[in-house]
């Protein structure tokens, strides 16, 4: 399950009926490295650079790997790059495209810049610094029923210098993360959340001299639903070779916006409380429905752990935690009580409502909200076995990664409604000072055989 940047008040119901409120994903749009600053989408000619738009520098071949993760893309990007004129101090430039802070929020959504980025030639690391391009507001507008919000975009470049002696071949690689750009609207407890799409520009390559001898283009699929992802441009470039590997391969190629890349990494999808009654809201179950997908998410379920972690002060580390009950005035995890990592310990579910299940929805580890420290100093799940009815056992491995949404645990080629859970908890991410490993919350998604009923917010 994606991440969403939908905010949730304890007052949310207060406020006026139809008021709607927006909180702007972080849009990243990054491409091929560039000899000036030019060829991204949107974005035109930005300011160009201070020497002639002229470079002997050509790309002899290039490299492109691109790995979806549940809510984020890893990207490597391998050049090999020969300068067929004289000696040169080439420059390159490296484009980002990202949103700001939405002025509307209330909360300090800080404009994102890649994460990790680095580019090293022959090896080793070469220095980049931001060049700025213009500041505008976007021409496109998010919508829903009772919102439209332009979002002021932001230009920018990475920009390093890389020497070239007369004839000389060097290999440039670059590397970075860089979030889904979604657009997640909220109307009291109802929730409407975008495409988590990537984006990938191959037109600024054709700023260096001559079309791209050969190139390689593989996009992995690591997150639990490839086959929620689509390749939306370009189209009928990418082969197929298995549900999770995708590969384009070209020669000669003078990129053009027709070339750039766009991927949905998650489709859309709305969700909204099983009902408004004090007695459906304390049960904290929801219906998602993703294009003809219906889903049931709940946690009706009583649990029991083979251990759990003496309380501490105004902190109880109880397995009831694990359904994440948002009215709790002090949120902690469940934590085992044994000494060590927790190795053989147990959370069972013994499910109210038996339904099949199309997965599991957890978050290992001590969130506390924004807070990343609880996360980091305790012990996370790294692999649980699960076994659905005392009859079918699979293992998970799970990133080590704090998921800002819970982390999907799919259900595969087992179709009978669960009535019993048990999750043994088999290897953990060791936390920076404690060694009590934490769960911060476990929810259950049921497929629906039709379309609910949906009782919208008003």
């Amino acid at each position: 399950m994606r991440r969403t940047h939908v905010l949730k008040h304890a007052n949310m119901k207060k406020l006026s009926l139809g008021l709607a409120l927006l909180i702007a994903g972080i849009s990243t749009l990054l491409a091929n490295g560039g000899a000036w600053q030019t060829g991204v989408p949107g974005t035109g000619s930005a300011s160009a650079s201070d020497k002639s738009r002229k470079t002997d520098v050509a790309i002899e071949d290039e490299n492109l790997k691109i790995d979806l993760h549940p809510e984020y893309a890893s990207v490597e990007v391998r050049y090999r790059m020969h300068n067929t004129g004289p000696k040169v101090e080439q420059e390159f430039f490296f484009p980002v495209e990202r949103w700001g802070k939405n002025p509307d929020a209330d909360t300090d959504t800080k404009s994102a810049d890649v994460d990790q980025y680095q580019i090293t030639v022959d090896g080793k690391k070469l220095p980049s610094t931001n060049a700025s391009g213009p500041k505008e507001h976007a021409s496109e507008s998010t919508s829903g029923q009772f919102w439209q919000q332009n979002v002021s975009t932001i230009k920018s470049w990475k920009k390093s210098v890389i020497p070239f002696d007369r004839n000389q071949t060097r290999e440039v690689m670059i590397s970075y993360r860089a979030k889904y750009a979604e657009n997640d609207e909220s109307v009291s407890d109802d929730a409407h959340i975008s495409d988590a799409t990537f984006a990938y520009s191959l037109s600024p390559a054709a700023t260096w001299k001559g079309p791209i001898s050969k190139g390689k283009i593989e996009i992995n699929i690591l997150h639990p639903e490839p086959e929620d992802v689509s390749i939306e441009k370009p189209k009928e470039r990418f082969e197929k070779i298995n549900d999770s590997h995708y590969e384009w391969k070209f020669e000669n190629l003078k990129p053009s916006l027709a070339d750039d890349i766009r991927i949905i990494a998650h489709p859309k999808y709305d969700k909204y409380p099983t009902g408004y009654g004090e007695e459906d809201l304390s049960r904290h179950a929801s219906y998602v429905l993703r294009d003809h997908q219906y889903f049931l998410d709940h946690t009706d379920y009583d649990a029991t752990a083979s251990s759990t972690l003496a309380a501490q002060g105004k902190h109880n580390y109880d397995v009831v935690n694990i359904k994440g009950d948002p009215t709790r005035e002090v949120h902690s995890p469940w934590a085992e009580g044994v000494e060590g990592d927790a190795i053989g310990e147990s959370v069972t579910l013994n499910v109210k409502r038996p339904l099949p299940l199309y997965g599991i929805l957890i978050q290992p580890g001590y969130y506390e909200y924004d807070e990343k420290e609880p996360w980091s100093k305790n012990n996370r799940v790294a692999q649980l076995e699960i076994t659905l009815n005392d009859e079918d056992t699979f293992t998970e491995n799970i990133p080590d990664e704090r998921f800002e949404s819970p982390y999907l645990i799919r259900v595969r080629n087992y179709t009978k409604p669960v009535n019993k859970i048990k999750l043994v908890i088999k290897g953990v991410y060791r936390g920076t000072q404690f060694r009590d490993t934490c769960i911060s919350l476990v929810e259950l998604r049921a497929p629906l055989t039709k379309k609910p009923e949906i009782q919208a917010a008003r």
